[in-house]
């Protein structure tokens, strides 16, 4: 790495390490999905089968096993999987994603333009959630990211030898979440290379032959190691290991899985992408408020230089060859994502990186004409750091009382209301506190130009600080301290305690289940259960715990159940988070008959 690029991808390493690490294991699992990748890891270490193991008492893993690898791997030294350990990866992943990003772009266009973008992708609250989770997603956006990234390196030095680096990414992107980590970077590289070939004036049959030829040998090779697995999990689970992956890959594409699930229409990907750059959304749409719409509706309108088609194709024969691949990369990998029916919002996670870029540029460019938009978002930084002190405060002074929250979400509210008022606090607690009344001091100083160091000037720079100043103290106090209280960890210890030693159960219809339905999946109480799981229909048992919702009481009566006496051990006087339900623990045993649960 040249040295005048490696303080930039040190800073944006140092910085996003900071910002992530420290505050992994604060928040315990209160979702199905982070519990049930990380139980995977678990089945993994206990079973000692890294290829397909049995988790949940039923389940094989949704996904490609590199994800539960890595968990797995860096719980080994531990023995045991934690909520840190299991989220290491995604945070890891995102720290390369920024630092390789980083010092991609500051070859190519500036040192400013790169460490700004790394440092606003690092905040933007759909990349941040993904960072901090026990997700596939953002392992999978990192090695599509740097594949490209790899490819675009390859490409610059004409094509000569094969891209190692991205074959390498996509193979991790296969082996994290299917063959959309192969599809992916080469649509993208193979629309990228015809547009620049036709820029150059180049373009023909030959060479769009050549495009396909070393991008599908480079694919071809990048599905050897996949294949390998893929082999040997269908050694393994057979018919349901081949039906689950045909739904999750070709079914959800086509919009033909067995259990639909995320079915959107193409313009959702265009609102998760607002909301996903939030807070940075608000000074970009501010911004539409101060451009000169009359200068852009004049120069549309003339026909000085030819008809407005002409010019367009003029103007993009003349783009920068970096700026094409930013741009191509943003929006193919969003059309893409625009076509099969389930979409999520994660799933444009590959668009960040390289959104950021171009809005960096932008920002700088309307800074040139208008400080309004950075202003008003510093000031709105500044009020928000004032009100969240000035909140807790008062709720720390017992002067806000329970009765104000009503309706079924009123136990909740309580138990985050106590937890933010009545929890001790540390030091640490303290100063994590302040970090955001820090931010709000700064914009004041920023807004009344006084002198505040170095981003009395750059109010892009000072927008950056306060961000980041606001997401630590966000990550390390506010959210632990919230989330907390929708922990599925007492259930799972009150289930252990009233088992002592049993099996314990959750009651299922194995027969009617379909792929992609886990409303009846207890992950996080079996992830906190270290998997002791089993599933009552599979098993059979003659006695043990069962768990189950009060949605699905009416699975007690099913046929399978009718030689079962259930005996109520107890129920959460709340919904359960993750079920937004009543939760039944029973004793059970076989017997001829037996009373039903009321």
């Amino acid at each position: 790495m040249d040295k005048k690029y490696r303080f930039v991808f040190w800073s944006v390493v140092i910085i996003a390490a900071i910002t992530l690490l420290p505050f992994l294991g604060n928040t315990d699992f209160t979702t199905k999905g982070e519990p049930r990748e990380a139980v995977v890891a678990m089945s993994m270490l206990s079973q000692h089968n890294w290829i397909l193991p049995i988790n949940n008492g039923f389940d094989i893993p949704y996904k490609p096993p590199f994800f539960q690898w890595c968990i797995a791997a860096l719980s080994l030294p531990f023995g045991h999987v934690s909520e840190f350990l299991s989220r290491l990866p995604s945070a890891i992943a995102l720290i390369i994603m920024l630092g390789v990003g980083a010092e991609f772009f500051a070859k190519r266009k500036s040192r400013d333009v790169s460490f700004l973008a790394a440092v606003i992708t690092l905040t933007a609250f759909e990349v941040h959630r993904a960072g901090t989770n026990c997700r596939v997603d953002m392992v999978l956006t990192m090695f599509i990211v740097c594949g490209l990234y790899a490819f675009y390196k390859w490409w610059e030095k004409g094509c000569r030898t094969l891209p190692w680096v991205a074959i390498l990414c996509m193979s991790g992107a296969t082996l994290t979440k299917g063959p959309v980590g192969i599809v992916l970077p080469c649509f993208v590289m193979f629309v990228f290379m015809l547009f620049v070939s036709w820029q150059q004036r180049r373009l023909g049959v030959a060479v769009v032959w050549k495009a396909i030829y070393k991008l599908f040998f480079s694919a071809a090779l990048a599905s050897v190691l996949p294949a390998l697995w893929y082999i040997a999990a269908y050694q393994q689970g057979g018919e349901q290991f081949l039906g689950l992956v045909m739904d999750e890959n070709v079914g959800r594409f086509l919009g033909k899985m067995k259990a639909v699930t995320h079915d959107n229409p193409w313009y959702y990907n265009i609102i998760t992408l607002i909301a996903g750059w939030l807070p940075w959304t608000l000074p970009m749409l501010v911004s539409l408020f101060v451009l000169p719409w009359k200068q852009f509706g004049a120069r549309l309108r003339s026909n000085d230089e030819g008809s407005l088609w002409s010019r367009i194709v003029a103007g993009m024969r003349k783009v920068d060859v970096i700026q094409v691949f930013t741009w191509l990369s943003f929006l193919l990998i969003l059309f893409f994502y625009c076509i099969p029916k389930s979409k999520r919002s994660v799933y444009l996670l590959p668009c960040y990186p390289f959104m950021a870029v171009l809005m960096v540029e932008y920002t700088f460019w309307f800074v040139k004409r208008s400080h309004f938009p950075i202003r008003f978002y510093i000031g709105f930084l500044s009020v928000t750091g004032f009100v969240l002190t000035a909140l807790l405060v008062v709720l720390r002074a017992g002067v806000v009382p329970d009765s104000i929250f009503h309706g079924k979400h009123a136990w909740e509210n309580i138990q985050m209301l106590h937890a933010l008022s009545d929890g001790a606090m540390g030091f640490g607690d303290i100063i994590l506190v302040m970090l955001p009344l820090l931010a709000a001091c700064i914009g004041l100083m920023v807004l009344f130009h006084r002198r505040a160091g170095f981003v009395s000037s750059r109010p892009v720079l000072a927008s950056t600080v306060m961000t980041l100043l606001v997401f630590v103290g966000f990550d390390g106090f506010y959210k632990p301290v919230v989330m907390n209280c929708k922990s599925l960890k007492p259930l799972a210890m009150q289930v252990q305690h009233i088992a002592k030693g049993m099996p314990v159960y959750a009651l299922t219809d194995i027969n009617k289940y379909e792929v992609g339905d886990d409303e009846l999946r207890f992950y996080g109480i079996d992830f906190y259960l270290g998997d002791r799981l089993r599933q009552f229909d599979v098993d059979k048992p003659k006695n043990g715990i069962v768990v189950v919702p009060a949605s699905k009481k009416q699975l007690l009566d099913a046929p399978f159940c009718k030689n079962y006496r259930f005996d109520e051990m107890m129920r959460t006087q709340h919904r359960a988070s993750c079920f937004k339900d009543t939760v039944y623990v029973y004793r059970f045993m076989q017997a001829t008959s037996g009373p039903r649960p009321q």
